[in-house]
């Protein structure tokens, strides 16, 4: 199935609803890898092809439902757990914030458990980071 439709439609959702690239991932329950190639290529090659069943679920995930993200508060008990476990695996702090966009101060409630809910959208970036940092990097291609 020809990738650039869906291309496109991700990129639609994204500038419209202004978050990350990784929560379309969250939101549509599909790998991280698979956006990321999706949207930016791999081996500096811009991905041709996409597996229906990928394909069906990106498209799925519309500019609202990734809107509502910033918006809608969950548990964030798990989001704690998470945070404690980059940290300590050597993430920079000051790069989660910004990675997940939010205050230093905020990951800081976060990371000390004195934050009872954060938003759907921290939620999911701070998984994309746990699923991105224990995935392998794309291999480059030979120059």
């Amino acid at each position: 199935m020809d990738a650039a439709p869906f291309r496109a439609h991700l990129r639609h959702a994204l500038a419209v609803a202004d978050v990350p690239w990784p929560a379309v991932a969250i939101a549509g329950g599909v790998p991280v890898g698979a956006v990321r190639a999706l949207l930016f290529g791999r081996s500096g090659r811009q991905q041709a092809r996409i597996d229906p069943r990928l394909a069906a679920r990106l498209l799925s995930v519309d500019a609202g439902e990734l809107s509502r993200m910033r918006a809608t508060r969950v548990a964030a008990s798990g989001t704690t757990d998470r945070l404690r476990s980059l940290l300590a695996a050597g993430v920079d702090p000051l790069q989660l914030a910004r990675w997940c966009r939010v205050p230093p101060p905020e990951l800081a409630l976060l990371v000390d458990g004195d934050a009872t809910t954060c938003s759907r959208l921290t939620e999911a970036l701070i998984l994309a980071a746990e699923r991105l940092r224990a995935t392998p990097p794309p291999r480059r291609a030979a120059a």
